[in-house]
């Protein structure tokens, strides 16, 4: 399971950005978590632990190579 405050990238439109991760929840299996750089006026976004590999990384590079930089 991911822990808090473990850096993460993740990809929004076209780019890397990075953020800690924060509000971990166990979850059917899984977990949520946010990233306390990605969010909103309302708050921070929820992401399921599924998207990790997908749109969250644990480095820049396989998020870059998910994007093809």
């Amino acid at each position: 399971m991911i822990e808090e405050g473990t850096v993460v990238y993740y990809l929004d439109e076209d780019a890397v950005h990075s953020g800690r991760v924060i509000d971990v929840t166990p979850e059917n299996g899984g977990s949520t978590f946010s990233i306390d750089s990605y969010g909103a006026c309302e708050g921070p976004y929820v992401i399921a632990s599924g998207q990790i590999g997908k749109t969250v990384f644990f480095s820049e590079k396989e998020a870059e190579d998910r994007l093809g930089i």
